[in-house]
């Protein structure tokens, strides 16, 4: 029995080892294949990852390669635009010199009329411009070729610096800016530079300076130096660059303002590449609305003991003529029709003024802002607008013109260097009654001018013929001017208040232009150009002819009508009237009783 029973208990002792054992392995096997799992799903994911990572480096590998291939085109797209403008350079050097030269002689003529001196002053300033131009697209394909090569010489940059800026106090004056030069120093300033290419940095620092400062602002040049380097810069309170257009500001061809551009976008660049020839660095600080800072740096170099003496190449004329703009002194005359010109270009509003000025009296605004504003308080007979203008462009103030009541009605020629139909098509939708392209020629100029001022004219006399054709005030008032454009609008407006006052022997055209919420000079200005009566004379025309119309269709006495119509007495009336009509009232009433 007990053997029995110590078998038992062995047996359960190894059923209950192997069961254990047993769970043990299932666990074992569970984790196993716990284990395994996460090891496959581990290498699944490092898998993808891995083809993820491949498929992003393939599309940046894609796009380094675009990008190469981008680069490489704007490369070979600036070389060939660079070539391009070189070739062109060199063609346009020898009739450059030969139209220089024979516009230089006449400009020094005493032999010419005021007007066409002023255009040659006009055509050699701006030859000088393009000579200029030339030269540095020439200097940048050499510079970018390696072939620019420096002379240096020793110089005295204290005294060089005051002789470059002596060239500039004179525009500075004409336009109330305040030009300085200060220094820490007052010894010599010994250095070793290519005397012509720094005057050129020089020059293209201060005169960008001269573009951007308003009048009444400040130039400020500085400069100090150690044994090591010298610093020179030019600041002012001008316009300022934003921050997106600081990096670029020294790149080729770039341009800040890319609607209405102030230059070729060489200037800055060739400059940068003069100064980087002398191992130096060239940089900008600038704030919108705030002004601009260029700081110059060059290292100290020497090859002489001895300083050499030099004469400036940019001299006052030269600055006169980049930077003032051509002056012409017009005289108003009463009966000549006044013309405004709305271009931010001096040498252009001169230009157009000159061609025109025998003919009609010119005003001028450089800007849409300005000039709507010189519209509304002249009331031109035309307007002559610049397309692409800062401040308000000429799309938008034309527009703006055509909405106005007291501007309507003025004609509006555009003037643009593009002949783009979809640009004729927006200014035409503004309201532009005609185009100019530049360069345009004066006889055509001339002859669109008077072709938009005769149609205002016969325009004016349908107005004219129009506005008393009405057998009666009485009726409704907007069915006596047809259509519904702004001019129509403010006529039928004067009517209605006119009606309403027309009892008045005190009506004043004081107070009928303000119910029409116009100053006097404007209301005057623009009944004038729509009917080609004065205030009073319309007035007047209108009470006559609604007296007449009672006179032939009613009883009332010639002393009733004529305080009805607002004359203040009957004897008043009698002289007016005789003096419209050529009879009496009673000579008029008589004939229809006969």
């Amino acid at each position: 029995m007990k053997q029995l029973k110590a078998r038992i208990d062995d047996y359960w002792a190894k059923h209950s080892s192997q069961t254990s054992l047993f769970y043990a392995s299932i666990v074992i096997i569970i984790l196993l294949f716990g284990v395994a799992f996460l090891l496959l799903r581990a290498y699944w994911q490092h898998s993808r990852h891995q083809k993820t990572l491949m498929f992003q480096n393939k599309l940046l590998e894609e796009e380094r390669d675009k990008q190469k291939s981008l680069n490489s085109q704007l490369q070979d797209a600036i070389q060939s635009k660079l070539m391009f403008f070189t070739n062109v350079s060199h063609d346009l050097r020898t009739p450059l010199t030969l139209i220089s030269e024979p516009v230089s002689q006449l400009v020094s003529a005493d032999n010419l009329t005021h007007q066409q001196h002023t255009l040659m002053k006009i055509a050699d300033k701006n030859i000088k411009i393009l000579h200029r131009l030339i030269n540095q697209i020439l200097d940048f394909r050499k510079y970018e070729n390696g072939k620019l090569k420096l002379k240096l010489i020793e110089i005295d940059f204290s005294q060089t610096i005051n002789e470059w800026l002596e060239s500039f106090y004179s525009i500075a004056r004409k336009r109330n800016i305040k030009l300085t030069l200060q220094a820490k120093e007052s010894t010599p300033v010994k250095i070793a530079v290519d005397v012509e290419k720094i005057e050129r940095v020089f020059f293209n620092l201060v005169s960008n300076a001269f573009k951007y400062t308003p009048d009444n602002g400040s130039i400020t040049v500085f400069y100090e130096s150690d044994d090591n380097k010298l610093t020179f810069a030019v600041a002012d309170t001008g316009e300022g660059i934003s921050e997106r257009d600081l990096g670029n500001i020294f790149d080729r061809f770039y341009q800040v303002d890319r609607v209405h551009p102030n230059g070729s976008g060489l200037g800055l660049s060739l400059a940068k590449a003069f100064v980087e020839l002398h191992e130096g660095t060239i940089s900008v600080e600038s704030a919108l609305n705030k002004g601009s800072v260029f700081t110059v740096v060059l290292p100290v170099k020497h090859v002489s003991e001895t300083i050499s003496e030099l004469k400036a190449d940019i001299t006052e004329p030269d600055v006169e003529r980049e930077l003032a703009p051509v002056s012409s002194d017009i005289v108003f005359d009463k009966e000549k029709q006044l013309i405004l010109i709305i271009d931010d270009n001096k040498d252009v509003q001169t230009l157009v003024g000159e061609l025109l000025k025998d003919e009609y009296n010119i005003i001028t605004a450089v800007n849409g802002r300005e000039g709507i504003r010189m519209a509304a308080k002249y009331i031109p007979d035309l307007v002559i607008c610049d397309v692409m203008m800062p401040v308000m462009d000429g799309l938008e103030c034309c527009k703006r013109m055509k909405t106005e009541v007291s501007t309507s009605h003025i004609p509006v020629l555009m003037l643009t260097a593009c002949s783009m139909d979809e640009q004729r098509v927006q200014g035409y939708d503004s309201g532009a009654d005609g185009y100019v392209a530049e360069p345009f020629n004066g006889i055509v100029l001339k002859s669109r001018c008077a072709n938009l001022i005769a149609n205002r004219k016969r325009i004016r006399d349908l107005w004219q013929d129009n506005v008393l054709v009405t057998p009666t005030i009485n009726r409704d008032m907007k069915s006596q001017v047809e259509g519904k454009n702004i001019d129509n609008e403010f006529y039928n407006r004067f009517l209605e208040i006119f009606k309403k006052e027309m009892g008045n022997s005190d009506l004043t055209v004081d107070a009928i232009a303000s119910d029409m919420g116009l100053e006097r000079s404007q209301f005057y200005r623009k009944i004038k150009a729509l009917t080609n009566y004065s205030p009073v004379e319309l007035i007047r025309c209108l009470r006559l002819k609604h007296a007449r119309n009672l006179l032939t269709s009613t009883e009332k006495t010639i002393s009733e009508i004529a305080y009805e119509t607002g004359f203040s007495t009957p004897a008043y009336f009698t002289k007016c009237y005789r003096d419209n009509y050529g009879e009496t009232p009673s000579e008029t009433r008589s004939k229809l009783t006969n």
